[in-house]
């Protein structure tokens, strides 16, 4: 009997442990995390009696935890994918609504200053068109100024999402921790039975994690979990939790990174966290966000620094030079701000560092790092902060300021003890769209007018005509001072007048007294006119210098001796050295010249136009003057200049002789007579020979612009050699040995003059053209059509994109990349979604299955008690026979 009690009692209470299971499941159908449990029966051991053994009835083996470990990580793994994905879509769909929007978009804002370009152009002298322009740079500033806060503010909100997130993977960290700890004391006491709910408790702890960051979890025997983030960086060891912080970035102040503290010491790891929320973050900010501050910093930069090239080219209403329209790109407390200093640099913290913007063609969306990595302090590595690629390494000069020139900016260490290990960060276009800022106030500022002003004198026979010019520059490109061409206000220096001596030979020459022109300095002479070409009368060269041949020797007369000679110039012989230096290598090449005596301007001029980097250009001047005698005649280069009979032996007579002489037009020579003297000229570089015919008493006397004058008596002659003007390229110059012809050192000149003009057409001898400044010049629209067409002009990425397709690119990258995570969004939502339904299947509760399992159990309890009826009414019966 006592055996069939206890049998029915081992199956009430098992059970009844089957229905108390079942119904906890049932009850936390909707429990985050929470496995669906089962109980496992095991039979009693059996008892012998008698021939056989009988069975003792059933007990509970484990109430058993359904999960599967491959779900389990499954279902993590994709939590971490989904919540980055759908994280950085929140971020880069504002961001994309932002910048892509009409009304806070920065298109209609160009469009409409561009517009209001044109309004002054069509209309200069207007004031409303003027001030409509000062409206719409106002206007277009302000978008710059409003979108950069707005990328501040997604900034800043990103830095506090990562401290509550950050936060919350502390509290996460120590709840798991502490529920290793109670497991291991659970599991200890229960005797290899596990605390289901405390195991659901920690998984669904861990997943919780994985929302926020991709971890590793690592299994250890006494049933606790080690949980790494990272590159393998330990945040839960057993019962040990460690903290994470978010601290400003030492690289970059206006950033946080998320550091590991342990003891006390803090490890930044943000480049290494992935996945999850803080990773979709972190992954956001340091691409897109990133990209988009110099994306539109570069746009304002380039816009600023072109707009300003263009401006300051031009005239204002009041006969000034444009200046700056937008602040300057290298205020110098802009570029100041473009090199930050990394927060583990060495004491004293002495170092300047400025970042200039050179071309702003050529500037990247980039950042850079330089570093001083040693062996010395003076040696450095220069490297694109996106892959970390070595743009430039190198040893800096002992004495500062040293700079380094790349990608459009130059880098300039102006002072301070700079050492082995110090890190800067250099950001060239990160601020642009935050320091674009209107510079001038006034409408009388805009400089809608060119201030050069050419023109053909109405007196002129042939057809040429001179083109209204380009201006290139108002300061030298490499010391940025003030072109000589503009030092003064309101005038050019010198005004200038193009004199053209015969139909292709003219002279650029100094007006600045319009009755006495003299030549250029340095000098334009002797220019030779190419009929049915574009003839450009200046340098586009701004490194381009010149000198002229200025030694004792040169345009010297030698003492007159008898005909027919031999004559000769004088020209001592000389040995010159001509070194080039590349610009692009720095390697220097050197070239000798010898120059024989006595040798022509001619000869020299062809000989120094072999020489790569010189351009030579020869001619002879000899002026013939006080004929004396009245039987006079004279002998040029070997031609006997004879006259009508019927005409008198004057300079006027004489001139016309000798340029209707056909054999010294064959020699380039020409004459122009003033009515006292004649001033012969060989276009070429020849020398001119004199010679004096007649009686007693005939002479002539002969100057040049060296000596003289010197009187030639009939019978005898001497010759004069000629003059040579020398241009050298940038980075050529030259010695001599001595100073026949050249000085020893000759002194150079830059010839660059900051703006272009050309001459085109069929000029005639005697024709002027005149370059003056364009005084009052107020309904001049040059510069107005010059800056607007930079609209169209490619100015960003190397001179590829204009300012809107720039911004354009921005905008169809982040539209792209849009679009692009939706569909990752939408996939890695679908895969979570079949990981969870997967664990489901497994883990979850099903109410149908639970209820089924139920009944089963209910049928179960039923059956066991009525066993112990059934022994009860037995053994009631064995009782009432007694």
């Amino acid at each position: 009997m006592a055996s069939l009690i206890n049998i029915g009692l081992t199956g009430v209470v098992a059970h009844q442990t089957a229905l108390a299971t079942t119904g906890n499941n049932v009850v936390n159908t909707n429990t985050d995390g929470y496995s669906r449990q089962e109980v496992q029966f095991g039979t009693n051991p059996s008892q012998k009696f008698g021939g056989g053994y009988i069975g003792a009835g059933v007990s509970i083996d484990n109430v058993r935890r359904l999960n599967d470990e491959f779900l389990t990580n499954q279902l993590r793994s994709d939590t971490t994918v989904y919540h980055g994905e759908d994280t950085f879509l929140s971020h880069i769909e504002q961001l994309d609504s932002l910048l892509a929007d009409l009304t806070t978009g920065l298109s209609p804002a160009m469009s409409n200053f561009f517009k209001a370009l044109q309004g002054g152009a069509d209309d200069p002298t207007s004031i409303p068109e003027r001030q409509l322009i000062l409206s719409q740079s106002d206007g277009l500033v302000t978008r710059f100024n409003a979108l950069y806060s707005r990328l501040l503010d997604k900034e800043n909100v990103i830095n506090q999402e990562l401290s509550a997130q950050v936060s919350e993977i502390n509290s996460l960290s120590s709840g798991i921790a502490q529920l290793n700890k109670a497991i291991t004391i659970a599991s200890g006491s229960a005797q290899n039975s596990f605390p289901n709910e405390l195991l659901d408790q920690r998984e669904e702890s861990i997943r919780k994690l994985a929302e926020l960051v991709q971890v590793n979890v690592i299994k250890r025997g006494d049933n606790q979990m080690d949980i790494l983030i990272g590159n393998g960086q330990a945040l839960v060891v057993g019962d040990r939790a460690k903290q994470l912080s978010v601290i400003q970035s030492p690289e970059d102040s206006t950033q946080q990174d998320i550091a590991l503290v342990e003891n006390g010491v803090s490890q930044i790891i943000s480049q290494s966290i992935t996945g999850g929320k803080v990773g979709g973050i972190l992954e956001f900010r340091d691409t897109i966000l990133s990209d988009s501050f110099n994306s539109l910093g570069r746009v304002a930069i380039v816009l600023a620094d072109t707009i300003n090239d263009q401006h300051r080219l031009g005239m204002d209403l009041e006969n000034n030079l444009g200046g700056f329209f937008f602040q300057d790109v290298n205020f110098r407390q802009t570029s100041l701000q473009r090199a930050s200093s990394d927060a583990g640099n060495a004491l004293p913290s002495d170092r300047v560092v400025l970042v200039d913007i050179l071309d702003a063609k050529a500037l990247t969306t980039d950042d850079y790092v330089l570093e001083f990595n040693g062996p010395s302090d003076l040696d450095y590595v220069l490297s694109r902060k996106s892959d970390d690629s070595v743009l430039r390494k190198g040893l800096l000069p002992g004495t500062f300021p040293a700079s380094i020139d790349i990608e459009g900016f130059r880098i300039t260490l102006e002072s301070g003890g700079f050492q082995n290990g110090d890190r800067f960060l250099i950001q060239p276009t990160r601020f642009g769209a935050r320091d674009i800022d209107l510079q001038i106030e006034r409408v009388e500022e805009v400089a809608l007018a060119s201030p050069v002003r050419n023109e053909a004198d109405i007196g002129n026979v042939g057809n040429a005509i001179i083109s209204q010019g380009e201006l290139l520059n108002v300061t030298n490109p490499v010391s940025n001072q003030p072109l000589t061409t503009f030092s003064v206000p309101g005038k050019l220096t010198p005004p200038m007048v193009v004199k053209f001596i015969t139909d292709t030979v003219y002279d650029v020459l100094d007006a600045s007294d319009p009755s006495n022109l003299v030549p250029l300095s340095p000098p334009l002479n002797n220019q030779h006119y190419i009929a049915g070409l574009k003839n450009q009368l200046f340098t586009a060269d701004y490194g381009q210098t010149t000198t002229q041949a200025t030694g004792a020797n040169v345009a010297q007369i030698p003492a007159p001796i008898a005909s027919p000679g031999p004559f000769t110039n004088g020209y001592g012989a000389q040995t010159l050295t001509v070194s080039n230096r590349d610009p692009l290598t720095g390697l220097v090449t050197t070239s000798t010249l010898n120059l024989a005596a006595n040798a022509s301007a001619k000869t020299t001029a062809n000989a120094l136009n072999q020489i790569n980097g010189l351009d030579a250009n020869a001619y002879t001047l000899a002026k013939v003057g006080n004929f004396t005698g009245t039987t006079l005649g004279l002998t040029v280069n070997g031609e006997a200049i004879t006259l009508d009979p019927a005409l008198s032996y004057t300079p006027n007579n004489v001139a016309d002789a000798i340029n209707a002489n056909p054999n010294l037009q064959d020699l380039k020579i020409v004459a122009v007579s003033d009515g006292n003297t004649i001033t012969i000229r060989s276009t070429i570089g020849d020398d001119i020979t004199i010679e004096a015919t007649g009686g007693v008493g005939d002479s002539v006397d002969v100057t040049t612009a060296n000596a003289g004058p010197v009187t030639v008596s009939a019978g005898t002659g001497t010759s004069v050699g000629g003059f040579i003007d020398l241009a050298f390229d940038n980075g050529v110059s030259m010695v001599a040995n001595n100073s026949n012809v050249f000085v020893s050192f000759p002194v150079v000149q830059s010839s660059y003059r900051g703006f272009l003009v050309d001459i085109s057409g069929k000029p005639a001898e005697g024709d002027i053209f005149t370059i003056d400044y364009n005084t009052d010049g107020i309904s001049d629209n040059r510069n107005a059509i010059g800056l607007v067409g930079l609209e169209s002009k490619g100015t960003i990425a190397g001179g590829v994109s204009t300012y809107n397709e720039g911004y354009s690119q921005l905008v169809e990258k982040i539209g792209t990349i849009t679009n692009q995570r939706k569909i990752d969004t939408e996939s890695s939502k679908a895969l979570l979604q079949q990981s969870e339904n997967n664990w489901m299947e497994i883990s979850g509760v099903n109410l149908d299955e639970e209820a089924g399992r139920l009944i089963q159990f209910q049928s179960a309890y039923n059956a066991s008690a009525r066993v112990l009826t059934v022994a009860q009414e037995i053994f009631d019966t064995l009782l009432s026979s007694f």
